[in-house]
């Protein structure tokens, strides 16, 4: 997955995922900063949370 992050606020809009489904862990292969910053993740699983 490829992430493009602009630094904007928005009042409403549609959802990038949904808002019901199974958690999904995700590692950050790549970042790059200029005008705009580009994440790039690839799943990796399950997450962990911590113990409350």
């Amino acid at each position: 997955m490829t992430l493009l992050v602009v630094p904007v606020f928005l009042g409403q809009g549609a959802r990038l995922f949904p808002e019901a489904g199974p958690d999904l862990a995700l590692d950050l292969v790549e970042s790059r900063v200029g005008s705009k910053t580009i994440q790039v993740y690839r799943p990796a699983g399950r997450p962990q949370y911590a113990a409350a």
